[in-house]
């Protein structure tokens, strides 16, 4: 990102129809015109025993976006959300005090 401002913000989501979601975020970098980046979340991740919660696959996609920002010059307009995403976000959730 080299110190240059990023704005990030959630427009809303999308069910497909095999029941995963699409959340669209809003991304603008050093007062360059926002661009739509799309976070693809397949069914997978909302069943079984380690499912993410639909109202936390946002907050997920969100980190997930934010990360990539410092660790890559331009994040591509789509991508997948992927088990290792999710797991970095839910240690980032495990602090003191935290259950």
């Amino acid at each position: 990102m080299s110190g240059d401002r990023s704005t990030i913000r959630y427009l809303g989501y999308r069910t497909l129809p095999d029941g995963g979601r699409e959340f669209d975020f809003s991304l603008e970098m050093g007062g360059a015109q926002a661009t739509i980046v799309t976070i693809d979340a397949p069914i997978a991740f909302f069943r079984g025993q380690d499912h993410i919660a639909i109202q936390e696959a946002a907050g997920i996609c969100y980190e997930t976006l934010r990360f990539r920002l410092t660790s890559e010059a331009s994040p591509p307009s789509r991508f997948d959300l992927t088990a290792a995403d999710v797991a970095q976000h839910r240690r980032s959730q495990k602090g003191p005090g935290r259950r």
